[in-house]
């Protein structure tokens, strides 16, 4: 019975894996408009390969890319070192704030960042304006700076100190300690000492970053629309938003853009073979080097930075709610209470709330449940399939999220079993899970990972079935675990975008895809209501879930999952 059901959910991970790409494949040689009979060719390829727009919005992608992690990295880095090696003032609640920061939705961020930079129209803009030397505005966020800012201010930064705190804790200290001793300064203790001995993680985060970044899409979509600046998603986005829809085109570049990100994973991967450091051995030493005079400064300095990225845009996007005209502010009628009447009122917005907790509570469920059985079917030696089924769990993170959505969106429109499927909210949960299961059946594996076989062996040898076993035995150990991925879904769906924008319909529609489509029809106001819904629920279940992973004692399992 363990075999059956093994297989069955191997054969229906890899179909939901597998199709989209094969679909996407397919219809990158459809040359016929939606609707029409069907045309083959190559005219979709040559377009991708010979367009100049689309030659520049690669660029875009690369450079930008590129510069939010080189920066993301070089500030990440000096954080990470700072909470996890030093005597920094309240450390422990500074690393709560950046994993805060991390699950801080892209939208809402970037709506407050509008409020704030946008031109003669930025709070920023207009007190410089005040001063007599300056007469224009000395911020823009519709720039291509502007998308690197914002994304710094999201998770570029946040991310690296969330994957390199737990790292630098497990460094020997005597390096440190020797170099201090020697008389070196901090900024060289940091420069010369920790970053190459920890050149092997740095460097595969930072390679993980890079994929993460060219998936972007949300902020480059808003920012960059106005000045033209189109990055590879963005392309795709159009010309699936076009009239009539050129799925044909979206295909191939969809495809061209998952061969682009192949490098760079197959990169990292080679990287983790042919390096490796040990830091912690018999004689290992986990002490903290004092900062002296610098550790108010550089508690200043952190908490100034995180209040740039979560509480200063919270409260932005609190304050925009209350403005008749966004980012107008000296109006006789500036404020007004109608965006709160019309979000607890109206039925556009309450019936994506709806919508946005049947999402993020289905999804977190179905997550909870088939994630451990996959974690636990690939942590057994006695089912052949288990390693097809773990690559098929890993290949997701090379499927950007919009990408995956027209995958998704092509199978359910395509099989003749699936498409009475098609627009329903189980297809949403679907993507979701999709966009989660790679870190949700890892942290499991990780977990399961610390049982003792001899427990399971003794429950099977009792007579008791492998089913028995994983519920009764396997879940309940692991269930501090199983809440965390839970929690995280919960957060993921609440503030998914790019996976699910393709893939819901009117009466399926969450409030992030109802956010972007008000912020891309200029209705910024009502956008400001949903911004501040979405981050008050998925923040919160952020905290949570590191409050219970850290009463668990699995705040580093989350870190290296």
């Amino acid at each position: 019975m363990f075999a059956l059901w093994s297989s069955l959910i191997l054969l229906a991970v890899a179909f939901l894996v597998l199709s989209p790409l094969f679909m996407l494949l397919m219809n990158s040689f459809e040359t016929n408009r939606l609707g029409q009979a069907v045309q083959i060719g190559g005219d979709n390829w040559w377009r991708v390969f010979t367009g100049a727009r689309l030659g520049e919005a690669f660029l875009n992608t690369l450079s930008l890319s590129f510069a939010r992690q080189s920066i993301g990295m070089a500030v990440g880095v000096s954080i990470a070192w700072l909470i996890a090696r030093t005597n920094l003032p309240y450390r422990n609640l500074l690393e709560i704030g950046f994993w805060v920061a991390l699950f801080m939705p892209a939208l809402p961020v970037t709506l407050s960042w509008v409020l704030l930079a946008a031109g003669r129209s930025g709070l920023l803009n207009q007190l410089a304006m005040q001063l007599p030397f300056v007469d224009r505005p000395v911020f823009e966020v519709y720039s291509w700076w502007g998308i690197v800012w914002v994304h710094l201010m999201t998770s570029s930064i946040a991310i690296k100190v969330f994957l390199l705190a737990p790292a630098f804790r497990s460094l020997d200290s005597s390096m440190e300690e020797a170099a201090r001793a020697s008389g070196a300064s901090l900024i060289s203790t940091l420069t010369r000492i920790v970053i190459p001995i920890m050149a092997p993680v740095l460097v595969v985060v930072f390679l993980i970053s890079m994929v993460r970044s060219m998936q972007a899409f949300e902020v480059e979509l808003i920012l960059g629309a106005p000045k033209q600046i189109s990055v590879y998603s963005t392309v795709i986005f159009s010309a699936m938003t076009r009239e009539p829809p050129a799925q044909g085109l979206a295909s191939a570049l969809s495809i061209v853009f998952i061969v682009s990100i192949i490098p760079l994973v197959i990169l990292q991967q080679w990287f983790v073979g042919r390096h490796s450091y040990a830091s912690i051995s018999s004689k290992f030493r986990n002490r903290t080097l004092d900062l002296g005079k610098w550790r108010w400064p550089a508690f200043a300095a952190i908490t100034s930075l995180l209040a740039l990225m979560t509480v200063v845009p919270f409260v932005l996007l609190i304050i925009s709610t209350f403005m008749n005209m966004f980012g107008v502010f000296g109006a006789d009628d500036a404020w007004t209470l109608d965006n709160w009447d019309r979000a607890l009122f109206g039925g556009e917005i309450s019936q994506a709330l709806g919508n946005t907790l049947q999402l993020s509570v289905g999804a977190s469920l179905a997550g909870m449940a088939l994630f451990s059985a996959i974690a636990y079917i690939t942590a057994k030696r006695d089912f052949g399939g288990r390693h097809v089924l773990d690559f098929c769990t890993w290949l997701p993170t090379l499927i950007p999220g919009l990408v995956l959505s027209l995958g998704l969106l092509q199978v359910f429109t395509f099989f003749p079993f699936l498409r009475p499927l098609y627009g329903s909210m189980v297809v949403l949960i679907i993507a979701v899970l999709m966009g989660t299961m790679t870190i949700g059946t890892q942290m499991m594996k990780t977990a399961m990972g610390q049982i003792g076989r001899e427990l399971e062996e003794a429950a099977l040898v009792s007579g008791s079935s492998r089913f028995y076993t994983f519920r009764r035995i396997i879940l309940p150990l692991i269930a501090p675990s199983v809440a965390v991925v839970g929690l995280e879904i919960f957060a993921t769906a609440n503030a998914a975008v790019g996976i699910i924008v393709l893939l819901g319909t009117g009466a399926t529609q969450p409030l992030s895809v109802l956010q972007l489509t008000l912020l891309d029809s200029g209705r910024f106001e009502q956008a400001s209501v949903i911004g501040v819904i979405i981050t008050t629920l998925t923040v919160s279940a952020a905290i949570l879930a590191r409050a219970i992973g850290q009463r668990a004692g699995l705040g580093r399992q989350v870190a290296t999952a």
